[in-house]
């Protein structure tokens, strides 16, 4: 038989195979004759490679080369193929649109039943492909993780936004309710102010923990008081603990820094967090809170211990994990979205500690943050408990030292129990003081006399504060106009502004923020007197505030007459007029309830809601009695 026709039925052979094997695989093959050249191709060869089979059939494989191997590495792998028939390896090719791609090649020698070598099948697959589908099967996998986890997140920020926002909107109905008691509508006013509070606290975490994210997170180093920065901390969860029937206390494991280098605000954050979630998740028992000192590696240890359900072994894995709850069914589904933890973890290394968990399911937790102190010299540690606690104490009386001034000041106030408070307080800076009524006598005033300050009341009679400082100003007059104001609302304060006030001091007059006010804009002068102040400072005190109240109180049978006489005649800008000046001095002199009913009469009557105001005359009435 000659030559040509055993090639010939070589071929024949070889198409017969390829028709078999090319379309039981999924990897691409190509069979080749001893040139080589390629006789058949598969069609995971094309969808691989972009060649169809017309376009390959009678090339070299060489062909599909790409530039990344040298000629040295194709010699070699066709001495294998001759020296042994096969060969396997990692191989990089460039499909017909340009793009390369790694393959694993498997080459196979074959042969003819009578022994002789007629050709070669090379099989490979496609690992950058295969790659390409690991990526985006893990990529899968991560976005259905995030899609759960922002589910989960939603669901739990759905639950915690609308709990405090349904009894904030529920509650803030009830007190246009007439018929509502005055104590039911203070309790209704301390609802919202708590849930509004937490509103605020879950927003905060949100907050934190976006930056905490991005790596936007600022931090100061500063230093702090160590006892100062656990004193309100300390006294929040003293009062959540009393609140849940809870057993609370603070051990010091001396030697303690009384001073440290760090950012006080997340310090104190972190504290409260861990504070916080031990109260949460304890329903009988004890929470403490344990503070020690490492000289060595200079950190301060904070650990907080419950007696609470304890946590699993298996779930403190993802305790510190973002948006999560460790089975909260078991933790008697307890309110939160999971972000404390792990924003107060994030905060310890950013100050250089870590946050830790012991725990015995059925015993209770310790959460122990570690927080970098800085170098802390000998002097500036408490060697003893008392040390420390004395540091830890409320700091002494306080003393507003009346600053001693010069000039000539122009109280505007209609009130004459408020013209001589002020006028107390500006005496004893050594000033001299001019009374107007009303605003159109101190504008009147004002152009007839030099004033280097005026004090301007908003609400008189006659003329208002408003009017009175636009037309000064259009007047030429050009010295400090403060307003003085009941009204704290941040539209009150611009609009002041925005008339000519220079600054805005609200009632009841703080004296601490008067005298710094007054000693911006005056000059200095004699030694002046001092006052103490203090939170529950009380007229009683002070033999010339003792007078003024009891100058009030002489006066309020009259206030209340013409009280009852502007009720039965409907006139209730004049009851407004004297609710709000009630409103404005009871607090000067230590009456706070009164100034609350005062407050209430003054938003029943500006709601345009009259029914109650008789009762609280009534009530007015009997707490002066």
């Amino acid at each position: 038989m000659s030559a040509a026709i055993l090639e010939c039925h070589a071929e024949d052979c070889l198409r017969q195979a390829a028709g078999h094997l090319f379309t039981l695989t999924h990897d691409g093959a190509l069979l080749t004759d001893c040139q080589p050249r390629i006789v058949a191709v598969n069609p995971s060869f094309t969808r691989i490679t972009g060649y169809a089979e017309v376009d390959a059939r009678g090339q070299n494989p060489r062909f599909l080369k790409s530039d990344r191997h040298p000629p040295e590495f194709y010699a070699r792998i066709w001495q294998m193929l001759i020296a042994d028939g096969h060969w396997r390896g990692e191989i990089w090719n460039r499909r017909k649109h340009g793009g390369e791609y790694l393959q694993i090649l498997t080459i196979q020698a074959i042969q003819n039943p009578q022994g002789h070598r007629i050709g070669y099948l090379g099989l490979f697959d496609d690992l950058s492909q295969t790659q390409r589908e690991q990526e985006l099967e893990l990529a899968k996998r991560d976005a259905e993780a995030a899609a759960h986890t922002k589910s989960l997140f939603l669901a739990n920020m759905s639950h915690e936004i609308r709990t405090p926002l349904t009894a904030i909107i529920g509650f803030a109905e009830t007190m246009i309710d007439s018929r509502q008691t005055l104590v039911e509508r203070a309790q209704a006013v301390d609802t919202i102010i708590r849930n509004g509070r937490h509103l605020h606290a879950l927003l905060n975490d949100i907050l934190d923990f976006s930056k905490i994210r991005e790596q936007r997170i600022a931090l100061e180093r500063l230093e702090t008081s160590l006892p100062d920065l656990l004193a309100g901390v300390v006294d929040v969860a003293r009062i959540q603990s009393t609140e849940k029937g809870l057993e609370f206390g603070v051990h010091f494991m001396p030697p303690l820094p009384l001073k440290i280098q760090t950012d006080p605000t997340r310090a104190r954050q972190i504290i409260f967090n861990l504070l916080s979630n031990a109260i949460k998740f304890t329903q009988t028992g004890t929470v403490r809170l344990i503070l020690s000192f490492s000289t060595e590696q200079e950190k301060l240890l904070i650990s907080v211990q419950d007696t609470g359900c304890g946590i699993e072994e298996t779930q403190l894995a993802t305790l510190f994990e973002p948006f999560t709850q460790v089975d909260p069914s078991s933790r008697n589904r307890v309110s939160g979205v999971g972000l404390g933890l792990s924003i107060s973890k994030a905060l310890a290394e950013h100050l250089g500690g870590d946050l830790q968990v012991i725990s015995t399911p059925g015993t209770g937790s310790v959460f122990i943050a570690t927080v970098a102190t800085g170098p802390v010299p000998t002097a500036d540690l408490a060697w003893d408990v008392q040390a420390f606690t004395q540091a830890s104490q409320v700091r002494p009386l306080r003393v507003a030292r009346a600053p001693a001034l010069r000039g000539k000041i122009l109280v505007a106030d209609d009130n004459p129990a408020n013209q001589n408070l002020i006028s107390l307080y500006l005496r004893r800076c050594g000033l001299l003081i001019e009374i107007a009524a009303n605003g159109q006598e101190a504008v009147e005033k004002a152009q007839q006399d030099v004033f280097d300050l005026i004090l301007m009341d908003m609400r008189m009679p006659v003329m208002g504060g408003l009017d009175a400082t636009e037309l000064l100003r259009l007047t030429g007059f050009d010295r400090p106009i403060i307003a003085l104001s009941a009204n704290i609302e941040r539209s009150d304060i611009e609009t002041a502004l925005a008339a000519g006030c220079d600054a805005y001091l609200p009632k009841p007059i703080h004296l601490d923020a008067f005298y710094k006010m007054l000693a911006h804009y005056l000059p200095s002068g004699q030694q002046a007197q001092e006052m103490p102040v203090r939170a529950d400072r009380h007229a009683d005190d002070d033999p010339e505030l003792a007078r003024l109240r009891t100058e009030f109180l002489t006066e309020l049978p009259g206030r209340m007459a013409l009280m009852r006489a502007a009720h039965e005649v409907g006139d209730w800008e004049s009851l407004r007029s004297q609710a709000h000046q009630i409103k404005g001095v009871g607090s000067n002199f230590g009456m706070p309830e009164l100034t609350r009913l005062a407050g209430a009469m003054e938003f029943q009557i500006l709601r345009g809601d009259f029914n109650e105001v008789a009762d609280l005359i009534d009530e007015m009435e009997h707490l002066w009695r």
